[in-house]
């Protein structure tokens, strides 16, 4: 019995097939390179954004505006920080709130730009929950390419893949006469892969933080009370 993942790279491979040309490997690592840098600004663009928001929650406590994906400002998100514009008289205030509207306009730039990108390219496989990036490629070489599971993991272990994805980051997948690539993108997913792998890291790190706070804690309660034995 096929698996799902099984019919979902054969659905994706009959899209690719219908008059859509086929992409060089050197066009595919342009385009993955053009992406990642994209995506790399736009976390730059993220950052000062939620700086700038951080400055202006701070001041308006009662209309907190939230950034909570890199695919920038929600509608609501908007509409509200264009009530606080309409209402606002100071003039450094102003330029502060202009910087997010200036910083947001970017980021919807560089993602209609990705997408640009994108739409040159081959269909891709679209993240489910439970997905891993090295089972994807596995899949696709071994059902799709007819690679033995020995050429495909020799093949995927020379690839760089993204372990941190998402449901809706999009994994490219290329193979043409021994050669693969494979890159993932955000896709229609909140986060993108650096985005979400940074999360990931700065989550251990809070985590790592409070355990050695509990241990420190626990080691002291545990000295005062052998020194009042």
């Amino acid at each position: 019995m096929k698996s799902s993942l099984f019919l979902a790279l054969i659905a994706t491979l009959a899209l690719v097939g219908c008059g859509e040309k086929k992409p060089s490997y050197e066009d595919f690592l342009r385009a993955q390179k053009q992406i990642n840098e994209k995506q790399q600004e736009i976390l730059k663009q993220s950052d000062e954004l939620s700086k700038v928001i951080k400055e202006v929650n701070a001041k308006y406590p009662d209309q907190q505006i939230k950034l909570d994906s890199s695919l920038g400002l929600s509608p609501e998100q908007e509409k509200k920080l264009s009530e606080i514009i309409q209402k606002e008289s100071d003039i450094s205030t102003k330029t502060m709130l202009q910087k997010i509207i200036d910083s947001d306009k970017k980021i919807e730039e560089l993602n209609q730009q990705i997408k640009s990108i994108e739409e040159k390219l081959p269909k891709p496989y679209v993240v489910k929950k439970g997905d891993a990036t090295r089972k994807v490629a596995m899949d696709y070489l071994v059902d799709i390419q007819k690679l033995s599971k020995e050429e495909a993991k020799k093949l995927v272990d020379q690839t760089g893949l993204f372990d941190e994805i998402v449901p809706g980051n999009y994994i490219y997948l290329y193979y043409n006469d021994g050669v693969f690539g494979a890159f993932v993108t955000q896709g229609t997913a909140k986060y993108s892969p650096q985005v979400y792998k940074r999360a990931m890291r700065e989550k251990r790190e809070n985590e790592a933080y409070e355990r050695g706070l509990q241990e420190g804690q626990s080691t002291t309660f545990e000295n005062n009370r052998a020194g009042d034995k």
